[in-house]
């Protein structure tokens, strides 16, 4: 399969560390984040969102479905995916020779809105429904122009269900 180029990334927003965690406790003792930050995080609803990454190579011959990254919202996962979808299709693109505009279609059963690679400010506006929509089609490109290699990603949603302190207090003063 060979090994995967190296990814640069920017230093987080102070933040982001924190939402990540998943601790209310830590978010509501947070200041208040930036109009840009409360359009990444989302609400918190109970759950925690892992993403996983399906990785193929030598025309599907070889497979594998690996853990990847988890998010305290759903907005989040949804925003990694729409990415990190985007990339592999650009890698795709720039593998093939074909732009964008041949892999994606704006109308039809493939039709990707908004028909574009990913671009931040413009997909935080977005809602979480067409962000959705978004990652799978993207991701869908790949299988339908049959790319030897490439990787998909996916989310997940996994309750909490943890203990809440009421529940813990009558537990302990029964």
């Amino acid at each position: 399969f060979g090994s995967r180029p190296a990814v640069l990334s920017t230093p987080p927003h102070p933040l982001a560390a924190r939402a990540m965690t998943g601790l209310k406790r830590q978010l509501a003792e947070a200041p208040e984040p930036d109009a840009k930050m409360r359009k990444v995080i989302g609400v918190d609803d109970d759950h925690m969102y892992e993403c996983v990454r399906y990785v193929w190579w030598d025309k599907r011959a070889h497979c594998s479905l690996e853990p990847d990254r988890r998010f305290s919202s759903k907005r989040m996962a949804l925003l990694y995916v729409a990415k990190m979808n985007c990339q592999s299709l650009q890698e795709f693109s720039a593998e093939s020779g074909k732009r964008w505009t041949e892999l994606c279609s704006s109308t039809g059963i493939h039709a990707i809105r908004p028909n574009r690679p990913f671009e931040l400010d413009t997909f935080l506006e977005l809602p979480d429904d067409d962000l959705e929509e978004y990652a799978l089609g993207v991701g869908n490109a790949l299988s339908v122009h049959k790319a030897p290699r490439g990787t998909i990603y996916k989310y997940k949603a996994i309750p909490l269900n943890t203990t809440d302190a009421q529940e813990l207090y009558g537990i302990l003063a029964a």
